[in-house]
């Protein structure tokens, strides 16, 4: 399609330029149809997003074909005269002027004279005016006076596309309209060697510049389809992961119900377990068997759990809130009492709550060191930490009255130490960190990535001191490979220390290769 814009600021007139059959008639006679139309009330046509305005002109004249007659003494210049006296006499400022051809029928300098000033007449009235010419004096004046704006019909290839090209002004292309009409090549070729040189490569140029605007064209319009296609793809392509969306929700919840049948089937086996610690008989090999089986039991319901999306989450948070709760050592039976060196945790509300410190002295109260702060507490207001965090579970079994566990007591309880525990200090002098190498966890993992040596120094240094403080005895460093650079560094800075360091080595294939670093802790004396 074509728009025609008229009468928007200061355009009131629109000059169409073109070959000849190149569609600049029916644009005028478009124009005064819609005129017509709108003045009617009858809808016009336009597209869905860009909606069509048309004026309501009265009245609307036009000047479209030839009048010449001999009885009425007319010729084709005459016949348009009168018409343009009549156009003068009738238009006003709500007028509509359509004229083909102005000017045209004589000498070419005179009808340009005439079309001209008939234009400026129209043009100081107010009229809407459009009209087609072939004179360069007439398609040159939108660049003179800004009333008239200037459009061309668009020839590629020979042929005309009957495209209007708002601000083109369009080659006449007579030859080639003569050539298409099948008029004698002979003749075609003497006319183009009349032409003079600078008229004949200045219709080549526009020829040219039509052809290389028409291969744009083509090429915006294939742009303009494939991102129409990108649209429609994508839409599918959203369609089919909302489908696959619903699914994995299905997949997840039937997995959900078999891991919730499974668990009921693990908390029958716990209740057996702690049916074994009722009682205050219980020994020191049952408390430390069942703690192993425990611990077994939850290990395979985890492992279990970690391949139901929400359930470790849950898990998680519900160990949490079981961390919260520590055990008074009063309330202990058979394993309450307490001896100077013993690890201890401060369950009394305050400063030092949920803090380890180490027994000093025993007596009436019992004074503990917390942060090297010596503290007098009761036994109501201390609790024994196990080796996986702080969590407790208030146990009905009782040992012979023994203030530590046994070897054996103690590995079960390692047995429970996880990815996201810290390892807390032991209560016993056989720790955590003579029971094996540990496991990279995100809690004993320092991330550098994206930092600085100095910045990457300062956190581990930090998480030295944290993984001592926790009895931890080895930190892991992400540094990456990249260039190599911080790598390079950190380990360097790692060779030279005194303090931390016992020793270093890229960690294990299994815990990430060589983009990290495994160090080993020197054991350090905390009070």
């Amino acid at each position: 399609g074509s728009d025609v814009d008229i009468g928007q600021g200061e355009n009131q007139g629109l000059i169409l330029t073109g070959p000849n059959s190149g569609g600049k008639t029916i644009i005028l006679k478009l124009l005064g149809l819609y005129a017509f139309m709108a003045r009617d009330g009858i809808p016009v046509p336009s597209k869905p997003n860009e909606p069509a305005r048309v004026d309501f002109f009265s009245p609307i004249l036009a000047d479209i074909g030839d009048l010449q007659s001999v009885d009425g003494d007319l010729s084709t210049f005459s016949g348009h005269m009168l018409v343009c006296r009549e156009v003068l006499n009738t238009a006003d400022k709500d007028a509509l002027v359509l004229m083909d051809e102005l000017g045209s029928g004589t000498d070419p300098n005179q009808g340009v004279a005439i079309a001209r000033a008939l234009l400026e007449a129209l043009m100081d009235r107010g009229c809407r005016v459009a009209i087609t010419t072939h004179y360069l004096e007439l398609k040159q004046l939108a660049s003179t006076d800004d009333r008239f704006a200037v459009a061309g019909m668009q020839f590629v290839g020979g042929r005309p596309t009957y495209k209007l090209m708002p601000g083109v002004i369009g080659e006449s292309f007579a030859l080639a309209v003569a050539e298409r009409l099948k008029l004698p090549a002979s003749v075609i070729q003497r006319a183009n060697e009349l032409l003079d040189t600078e008229t004949r490569k200045m219709g080549e140029l526009i020829r040219d510049l039509e052809d290389q605007k028409l291969i744009v064209d083509e090429k915006e319009e294939e742009l303009k389809k494939r991102e129409y296609e990108m649209l429609e793809l994508k839409a599918d392509m959203k369609k089919e992961q909302q489908k696959l969306e619903a699914k994995q929700l299905n997949a997840r919840r039937e997995e959900a119900q078999k891991f919730a049948a499974k668990l009921e089937v693990k908390e029958k086996l716990l209740e057996d377990i702690l049916e074994k610690l009722k009682g205050s008989g219980a020994s020191k090999k049952v408390v430390a068997d069942s703690w192993s089986d425990i611990r077994i039991v939850k290990r395979e319901a985890i492992s279990e759990a970690e391949n139901v999306p929400g359930v470790m989450s849950r898990l998680k948070q519900s160990q949490a809130a079981e961390e919260a709760e520590l055990i008074p050592i009063s309330e202990m039976k058979g394993i309450n009492k307490v001896n100077v060196d013993d690890t201890v945790v401060v369950c009394k509300k305050g400063a030092f709550y949920g803090r380890e410190g180490v027994v000093m002295q025993v007596g009436k109260k019992i004074q503990v060191a917390v942060g090297g702060v010596p503290v007098r507490l009761s036994t109501k207001e201390i609790a024994f930490p196990p080796s996986s965090g702080r969590a407790h579970t208030p146990t009905n079994n009782n040992a012979a009255g023994g203030r530590k566990m046994s070897k054996m007591a103690q590995r079960a309880l390692d047995l429970d130490s996880t990815a996201d525990s810290p390892v807390e200090m032991s209560t016993s002098s056989s720790s955590s960190r003579d029971s094996g190498a540990e496991m990279k966890t995100k809690s004993n993992t320092v991330d550098c990535i994206a930092k600085n040596f100095e910045e990457s120094r300062r956190m581990s240094i930090d998480a030295f001191s944290k993984a001592v403080m926790q009895n931890r005895s080895t930190v892991y460093i992400l540094h990456g490979h990249g260039t190599g650079v911080l790598k390079k560094k950190i380990r360097s800075w790692l060779q030279g220390d005194r303090q931390w360091v016992k020793s270093f080595r890229a960690a294990d294939q299994a815990d990430g290769g060589d983009a990290f670093t495994r160090v080993e802790l020197k054991k350090q004396k905390l009070f």
